[in-house]
């Protein structure tokens, strides 16, 4: 079966893009590869933020009060940069939606290429280079999540909903563990 296509491909293509050196490149070598831990951890949090458990609709604006866009919730001046970026792609012809755009100012923005004067977006908090090892899917699910009253992780929700998002991480994992999903080669 060809996972690019099949009925997880917004999961594979992610999934590839975080175990390989997808990431690396975008993020002009900031983020190392993922381990399949990680990479399941964190997609588990995408799907929470986005409400999407394919991430099928990576363009979405949160329905709460924080009105997060995008595949990452981005919020505040995070929100700013990523509405600029979307409104140059759109007149680029190119599609905000697509996994490709998504996983490309994602990977930007963490290695700070769109960052206001005033500093760091969120490459600041080092929460790529300094990830503990060793780490399950749950774990790095809650990793990845943080807090915004804590000042941690990643995606720093004000409600973190971590059962969810490690609920979520575990689903992923099992489907990797079942043949569902697959790493890419390695090196790839």
């Amino acid at each position: 079966m060809n996972q690019e296509s099949g009925p997880h491909s917004n999961l594979q293509h992610w999934l590839s893009f975080f175990c390989s050196s997808g990431v690396t490149k975008s993020s002009l070598g900031v983020i190392n590869p993922l381990t399949a831990e990680e990479a399941c951890g964190f997609l588990g949090c995408m799907v929470i933020e986005t409400g999407e458990p394919e991430l099928e609709n990576l363009d979405v604006i949160e329905a709460g009060s924080g009105a997060g866009r995008g595949a990452m919730q981005y919020t505040g001046v995070r929100r700013s940069a990523y509405d600029e970026a979307r409104l140059q792609a759109i007149a680029e012809g190119i599609d905000p939606n697509s996994n490709s755009w998504q996983q490309q100012y994602f990977a930007e923005e963490y290695a700070g290429l769109h960052d206001p004067p005033q500093g760091s977006l969120i490459g600041w908090t080092r929460v790529f280079e300094d990830r503990p090892s060793g780490m399950d899917s749950a774990a790095a699910a809650a990793y990845w999540t943080g807090s915004a009253a804590a000042a941690e992780g990643y995606f720093r929700p004000g409600t973190p909903h971590l059962e969810r998002r490690q609920a979520e991480a575990q689903r992923i994992w099992g489907l990797l563990q079942g043949g569902e999903l697959v790493l890419p080669p390695a090196g790839g």
